[in-house]
């Protein structure tokens, strides 16, 4: 029980500032695991754009729109959609295709700005808590003058917050560059997507 009880004591000594550093700690996990759902369930993969790429190069449009109705995620799903009512769009074809690209590329940006905002926010609370332990040891130095050795365990405790704010600012960092290199992965795929269907479409039709 100790391993449990431990960060239990460590957090209560942390003082008021460990509650919203604990809603920085859960509100990453929540983005991090809400992303990696997103791109499981809505990337198509760069296979899925190298092998559409060949067939709509090859002239094997059939196959290629097979090949987007059989793969899951959003880059298929924009295929899919574009090579059966391309007709419908007209002149208007290239814009609806990179307007679509342009929300799903947003949609991948989502939570990215509430994210950023804890790995800053994280130390600053930290910090926040150290200074606030601090004044109030210092203030009861008078109190504690039989005892001095109190003081520096004072400062001790104070110090608590910042060991945390910068652990969930680190955790949450390395978690941004992990979905932000995600993110431009698929965002050039989505590109190829879009290129590599207006130029044979357009031409088609």
């Amino acid at each position: 029980m100790d391993f449990v009880m431990a960060p239990i004591d460590y957090f209560l000594r942390g003082g008021l500032c460990m509650w919203p550093l604990l809603a920085c700690s859960i509100g990453a996990i929540f983005i991090g695991r809400e992303r990696f759902q997103y791109f499981k369930n809505c990337m198509s993969g760069t296979k899925f754009t190298l092998d559409f790429e060949d067939l709509m190069n090859k002239g094997q449009l059939q196959e290629a729109l097979d090949l987007a109705k059989n793969t899951k995620g959003d880059g298929a799903a924009l295929c899919a959609e574009m090579m059966t009512d391309y007709k419908e769009y007209g002149k208007r074809f290239q814009s609806v295709v990179f307007f679509r690209i342009d929300r799903i590329i947003g949609h991948m940006n989502d939570h990215m700005n509430m994210l950023g905002v804890i790995i800053g926010l994280s130390p600053m609370l930290g910090l926040l808590g150290t200074i606030t332990g601090m004044i109030s040891s210092f203030n009861a130095l008078n109190e504690r003058m039989a005892n001095p050795m109190a003081v520096t365990a004072g400062i001790g405790e104070a110090l608590i917050t910042t060991v945390f704010g910068l652990v969930i600012s680190i955790v949450a960092m390395c978690l941004h560059a992990y979905l932000t290199r995600r993110i431009k992965g698929a965002a050039l795929d989505l590109d190829e997507l879009g290129s590599v269907l207006v130029d044979v479409l357009a031409k088609k039709e």
